[in-house]
């Protein structure tokens, strides 16, 4: 079992690091000429490549581009973007061929493929110069692109797994909005008491996202440190959490696997519909102006239930990356600091790619946030204090065993098999399936 390493700020340290710096100007502390001893008319062209589901996207990540180019004159960001699984794809090749760009976006998920494959640089003499400029910034926000004591990626903004509540439906119901101690326990007799007393179903299914919380909580991981194998020796686990939803389901506390399962776009969910007062399928923290905006009204955010000190955690939308083939190393630190850590940038971005976190940055955008805006920032500072690290990055074959895992749940809730022979094949096809993980 992993042990965890508790992440807690003081309330009095989280209010410095948000109100102290209402002076600062973010000038890369006078790295705003270039590092190399290049004079301003030899322009520098940098390559970057980012993953665009939306032209909101694209447009976000122009408007920073602009502004960077502004601010340094002599570098010029040529971007490409893909959509879908043509990024992932295209990213492959490149890297076969030694061709990735200066700067690369890379998922968490994703980035144990490229940093153990040496095809990125470590960032740490940049972070160490300030080039990088992580001042006053919790190691918990970087913690996912740290492999083997190296920094690979700089993150671009901060999401956290959610549970939403619809306040007037708990209300109705008569239940009190979850506490930060909220049990698993209270979560059950409050689906009761919402289907009871409103006609409501209470929540979703849980899923994979909710079973490693489950697991933090119960001090096991979902993979060991070696990533050869599960991270929890106790298959009762496996069980419990399935009996659970198999007892829910029975009483009709939840919403039908059948529903959920044909839910192809986020607000089309149970919850956004209005079905359910709780949102547990998987929302992340960024996803609440959706959610809001398909309810018509304001939503509460709450931890998962049982998740206890350790089971919640902060998650990167993205990290920036610079290609270990880059020619131009310096001017790629620059912008992907740039990125993160600029006032400029961040009100361009406006939050898009989640929630910043530079103490610095925040203060400046304090101002300018809406309500929702504000209960999203709440709530990630709730889950920074009270949290912990995030797991290290699934291992190159983790996609077969996430596949793994939804098809066996499908099984277990659609009552083919036991929760107990369901945990039994669960760890026999990873086991197997890990056993071809490339190191």
């Amino acid at each position: 079992m992993r042990s965890m390493k508790m992440i807690g700020f003081s309330a009095g340290m989280l209010l410095i690091f948000v109100l102290s710096s209402y002076a600062y100007s973010l000038d890369l502390k006078g790295h705003n000429k270039p590092l190399n001893g290049l004079i301003n008319e030899q322009i520098v062209t940098l390559r970057m490549t980012y993953w665009a589901g939306s032209q909101l996207t694209i447009d976000k990540n122009n408007a920073v581009i602009e502004r960077f180019e502004k601010a340094y004159p002599w570098i010029k960001v040529q971007a490409s973007y893909y959509s879908g699984d043509a990024y992932d794809e295209q990213l492959m090749v490149m890297a076969a061929a030694n061709n990735l760009p200066d700067v690369v976006r890379i998922d968490y998920a994703n980035m144990a493929r490229y940093a153990k494959k040496s095809l990125l640089l470590p960032l740490d003499d940049y972070i160490s110069r300030q080039v990088i400029d992580l001042e006053g910034v919790h190691p918990v926000h970087n913690a996912g692109a740290m492999l083997n004591g190296k920094q690979y990626g700089l993150n671009i903004g901060n999401n956290a797994l959610v549970l939403f509540y619809d306040k007037e439906l708990l209300k109705q119901a008569g239940v009190e909005p979850p506490s930060r101690n909220y049990t698993w326990e209270q979560y059950e007799s409050d689906l009761r008491a919402i289907r009871d007393r409103t006609g409501h179903y209470g929540d979703t299914h849980l899923t994979q996202h909710h079973f490693r919380v489950w697991l933090r909580a119960n001090a096991a991981a979902f993979y060991n440190e070696d990533q050869n194998g599960l991270g929890y020796w106790d298959d009762q686990l496996f069980i419990d959490f399935f009996n659970k939803q198999l007892s829910w389901q029975k009483e009709g506390l939840l919403t039908p696997l059948s529903t959920e399962l044909e839910t192809r776009n986020l607000e089309d969910g149970p919850f956004p519909k209005g079905q359910t007062a709780f949102g547990g399928f998987t929302y992340w923290s960024n996803q609440i102006d959706i959610v809001e905006k398909q309810l018509g009204k304001q939503v509460g955010l709450a931890a998962y239930p049982g998740a206890g000190i350790h089971g919640m955690y902060i998650k990167p939308s993205f990290f920036h990356s610079i290609a270990k083939s880059s020619k131009h190393p310096d001017e790629a630190a620059l912008f992907i600091n740039y990125y993160t850590n600029d006032l400029d940038a961040a009100i361009a971005l406006n939050a898009y790619f989640g929630v910043p976190y530079n103490p610095k940055v925040i203060a400046g955008l304090k101002e300018t946030f809406t309500v929702t805006q504000q209960n999203v920032l709440n709530y990630l500072s709730d889950v920074e204090r009270y949290g912990s690290l995030i797991d290290p990055p699934d291992p190159i074959v983790g996609p077969e065993v996430n596949e793994l895992f939804k098809s066996i749940s499908n099984e277990i809730l659609f009552e083919r098999i036991t929760s107990e022979a369901g945990a039994a094949k669960f760890r026999a096809e990873t086991n197997a399936i890990l056993s071809r993980n490339p190191l």
